[in-house]
């Protein structure tokens, strides 16, 4: 509908505000982000030197499947109870998030997260 036409309907009391409102602005359907398959990993610990940060490239050369860092979710939540962390929330945003990185670096180590 033209947005004078609404607009007069309004004026003349035939359209509610909020009726206008859906009629000027639908609502547009939301699309699920791309499925996600396998997590790649990547952790180096600077204080621990070359030995422990091979290690853990060789570790974590394979990417890994979604089902399993569901799984570490489940665990995860069973040691952790705390309501701050919805484990089960980050596992449905989890599933369909494919191509985000994220990087994490603090004193302790660096690690960044490939989701491919």
């Amino acid at each position: 509908m033209n947005q004078e036409l609404i607009l007069r309907k309004i004026e003349t009391n035939e359209l509610t505000a909020y009726e206008a409102l859906k009629k000027l602005y639908p609502e547009k359907k939301v699309k699920p982000g791309r499925r996600a398959f396998f997590i790649k990993m990547n952790i180096k610990v600077p204080e621990e030197g070359k030995g422990v940060n091979t290690f853990l490239k060789i570790l974590f050369i394979i990417p890994i499947p979604i089902l399993f860092a569901k799984i570490g979710l489940r665990i995860a939540n069973r040691f952790m109870r705390t309501d701050e962390v919805d484990f089960k929330e980050i596992a449905k945003m989890l599933k369909y998030s494919k191509n985000s990185v994220i990087s994490i670096e603090s004193d302790d180590a660096i690690i960044d997260i490939k989701i491919v």
